[in-house]
């Protein structure tokens, strides 16, 4: 007899919900505004990898990418449009 077990996937939950030091995988986001392109500008990108370094307003993310990545702090608002998959 063999037992399958299947890797669930992680929950997609809101930027706002991780607290400092959570990590997590940018999986879409849900602007009102044109906030996308200058976020995307700043290396905010599907997929990139974010690490909370202050939770509540303003909320600071540091963005992995080129040269090291970036800090970034978003309003409280605009970082509950942004959905993440915590590591």
């Amino acid at each position: 007899m063999t037992t399958q077990t299947t890797a669930q996937a992680p929950a997609r939950v809101r930027l706002t919900q991780l607290t400092r030091g959570q990590t997590a995988r940018l999986d879409s986001a849900d602007f009102k505004d044109d906030s996308a392109a200058h976020l995307t500008a700043m290396g905010l990108r599907p997929s990139c990898q974010l690490r909370v370094c202050k939770a509540g307003q303003p909320c600071i993310v540091h963005v992995d990418g080129h040269a090291g990545g970036c800090r970034i702090a978003l309003s409280r608002d605009l970082a509950a449009s942004l959905y993440v998959l915590p590591h």
